[in-house]
């Protein structure tokens, strides 16, 4: 306890001595940030124009297919915010919605960095007792449920995609399905008993130092980490419907079967190809028109549909949330 107050203290007395800075780097950061995104929509993808350039249908059925794709966006951050509340609340009681403002401002930190990195530093800023490390390591058993559950939908379709364009893959399908629920089953396994995380780190030679950060790892029972692991599945399923609902606006329909394999392959290349900061939204684009062009032999007709669902699923998931991020942030106080 009086290594945190010392570490919390040493904190406060750094952010009142640096006040002044700080002010000036949360306006320079407002001013990036927002300068950036306008940069990426507007310059680097022309997203205006693709806007302007596609012949809307605004039947009913068709606003109702946007409306609830928008909609779904307050369950999606609300998951996401209520699977930070369990993980943080293990070593720092707040309330849900100082659980809000940190999973914003992650959002926020995480469209201007590669990776997503700034994803964690956005989070742990608001943290007040709890060593900002640890707290990044608590980040990251949240992200790496979410992976996990990409991964385990993800590589199936995939291997779909592959079986349907492929005829030699389709060949060898079985064993490679086997190899891979093998794979995930270790995996998730892996993740139920992080614990087994920390008896591996306690014997390395370096132990003695990482020690009161790895901690973490044997913090939470197998009970708490499905449930994480189970709040990721729904988020990632209420994600998936966005992307198809959005499909559907943009006329891309190419049957829902083919529609939620094409989306489930499209994000896990997207968590599999590292991402920058300049080529985020691109990638997003990029990989949905390869997937979709082969399920459609290559219908130009749909081209501009497809790049218009994934940027509007980033608008919608990402760009709503980073603005009211950047407000927490520009409001944060940086003191104890």
């Amino acid at each position: 306890m009086h290594t945190v107050s010392t570490y919390n203290l040493g904190l406060e007395q750094f952010w009142q001595t640096h006040k002044k800075w700080i002010t000036y780097l949360k306006i320079v950061l407002a001013i990036f940030t927002i300068g950036f995104i306008l940069y990426k929509l507007l310059v680097a993808y022309q997203i205006d124009i693709k806007f302007k350039s596609f012949q809307f249908d605004f039947s009913l059925n068709n606003i109702l297919f946007l409306v609830l794709a928008i909609a779904l966006l307050f369950l999606n951050w609300t998951l996401e915010t209520i699977k930070w509340h369990l993980l943080i609340n293990q070593f720092e009681k707040i309330s849900f919605w100082g659980a809000l403002k940190a999973v914003f401002s992650g959002v926020t930190l995480s469209i201007i960095t590669p990776n997503q990195l700034g994803d964690f530093v956005g989070r742990i800023i608001h943290l007040k007792t709890l060593n900002k490390y640890k707290g990044s390591l608590v980040a990251v058993i949240g992200n790496t449920a979410q992976i996990l559950v990409t991964a385990i939908f993800g590589m199936y379709a995939l291997l779909a995609f592959l079986v349907k364009v492929d005829y030699g893959i389709y060949l060898i399908w079985k064993p490679i399905a086997l190899f891979f629920f093998v794979m995930h089953v270790v995996a998730f396994i892996g993740f139920i008993r992080i614990d087994i995380v920390y008896k591996v780190l306690s014997r390395t030679k370096f132990f003695y130092k990482i020690e009161k950060y790895v901690v973490v790892f044997k913090s939470y029972s197998k009970s708490q980490l499905f449930k994480i692991f189970f709040i990721s599945l729904i988020r990632y399923s209420v994600y998936l419907a966005q992307y198809v609902l959005l499909l559907y606006f943009f006329g891309v329909q190419l049957g829902v079967l083919n529609s939620f394999m094409a989306v489930i392959a499209i994000f896990c290349i997207q968590s599999i190809i590292p991402s920058f900061i300049l080529i985020d939204i691109g990638l997003r684009g990029v990989s949905a028109l390869f997937i979709f062009g082969e399920l459609s032999n290559y219908n130009k007709e749909i081209e501009l549909g497809v790049l218009l669902s994934a940027y509007s699923l980033w608008i919608i998931n990402m760009l709503v949330p980073s603005l009211f991020g950047l407000y927490f942030i520009l409001k944060h106080k940086f003191i104890k």
